[in-house]
């Protein structure tokens, strides 16, 4: 399975992430380019413990069937639910320019990928490193699709 603490899928997802621009249109869903990126890196922000949140969504995320699901090559569905921290219709996120964007979460994921010890997760609770490394590949590889970039 695919892991950003893999060298080659780290490096896979970023070459994926610094092909974005302006010109990718959206799939399905319904945020922009720009939100997306925002919405990545505030999952890598709570990952590193720089956002506070509170334990949120059904039980059944946390349980061992939830998280064999979550961790499986089954796709996300899409419009699936976002913790409230990283709900780009509920918390407010400044908008910043597509490069800026993009250098933001590509430092971000550096950050996270060699960091020793991961926070929870809003949804899915207590996470190992390699769980949050698998997490962070699907959810990224989920939006990238979302804008065309495979």
């Amino acid at each position: 399975m695919k892991n950003i603490l893999n060298k080659s899928d780290y490096l896979e997802i970023s070459g994926r992430i610094q092909k974005l621009s302006d010109t990718n249109t959206r799939l399905w869903g319904k945020m922009d380019t720009h939100q997306m990126l925002i919405h990545c890196a505030t999952q890598l922000k709570l990952a590193l413990g720089e956002i506070p949140f509170e334990q949120q969504g059904p039980s059944f995320m946390r349980s061992k069937l939830g998280k064999w699901l979550l961790f499986s090559n089954i796709p996300w569905p899409k419009g699936a639910e976002t913790p409230a921290e990283m709900n780009t219709e509920l918390a407010s996120f400044s908008q910043t320019d597509l490069e800026n964007g993009k250098r933001e979460l590509l430092s971000y994921l550096e950050r996270v990928s060699l960091e020793s010890e991961l926070k929870s997760h809003p949804f899915f609770g207590d996470l190992s490193r390699k769980e949050w490394g698998r997490l962070i590949y699907k959810h990224f590889d989920h939006h990238l699709k979302q804008f065309g970039s495979r």
